[in-house]
């Protein structure tokens, strides 16, 4: 699996989002520029992990943005 890098403004608008602060569709153009490129990426990454594995995401309370922050912490501790 490819490393997750995410700058600090990507950060920031995963937390708002995970916070229920923003979704992709009632934030300012910035914050959906990238949220949208945060969730293109975490949709790269579990193709590339597992094909069928956005299966997942169909279901209620799923959500990739999370899955993919969570993949991101993982490295993170991984890494020290």
């Amino acid at each position: 699996m490819k490393k997750i890098e995410l700058t600090d403004d990507e950060i920031k608008v995963i937390k708002q989002h995970l916070n229920g602060e923003i979704e992709v569709w009632s934030a300012t153009e910035e914050q959906q520029r990238l949220l949208t490129k945060v969730i293109e990426d975490a949709e790269a990454l579990q193709e590339e992990i597992d094909p069928d594995f956005e299966e997942q995401f169909a279901l209620p309370d799923c959500d990739i943005v999370h899955w993919y922050y969570n993949k991101y912490n993982e490295q993170q501790v991984a890494a020290e």
